[in-house]
């Protein structure tokens, strides 16, 4: 299927509003290993990079930087708040096929789970080790 990571991106920033970059790339993540168990294929374009116990996605930064649709939100940590992405213009994304279902489930699958439980949930997971590149390859 394929999708654009940042059409990937809009779309649960859409759903969920301001979200902090980990979180959002976690989602990401976990649409993604559902869609790999079912279909034994990719759902985006999204280049997986892993690192002890954690990963990042290729271009994410490039992507909200470059994208004049995209906003960074600073945290403050006085007051204990996140930075957060959010969009700024547009409607939600048309997403081929099932897609739209896929990022849907992981967003509510995310929403019972903290950061780290998130976390573990996608780099823990069989499937994630086969999408993912290790750091420095």
């Amino acid at each position: 299927m394929a999708v654009r990571l940042v059409d990937a991106i809009k779309y649960i920033l859409s759903k969920e509003g301001c979200v902090h970059p980990f979180r959002l790339s976690r989602i990401l993540a976990l649409a993604e290993l559902e869609y790999y168990k079912d279909k034994s294929s990719r759902l985006t374009d999204a280049v997986y990079v892993m690192g002890p116990g954690v990963f990042y996605i290729e271009g994410f930064k490039e992507i909200v930087e470059s994208d004049p649709c995209l906003e960074k939100k600073k945290g403050d940590p006085q007051k204990g708040t996140k930075g957060c992405i959010h969009i700024v213009c547009g409607e939600t994304p048309r997403l081929p096929g099932e897609a739209a279902g896929y990022l849907d489930r992981a967003i509510e699958k995310a929403r019972g789970l903290d950061d780290l439980e998130l976390n573990s949930l996608v780099v823990n997971n069989e499937n994630f080790k086969k999408l993912a590149k290790k750091e420095g390859e």
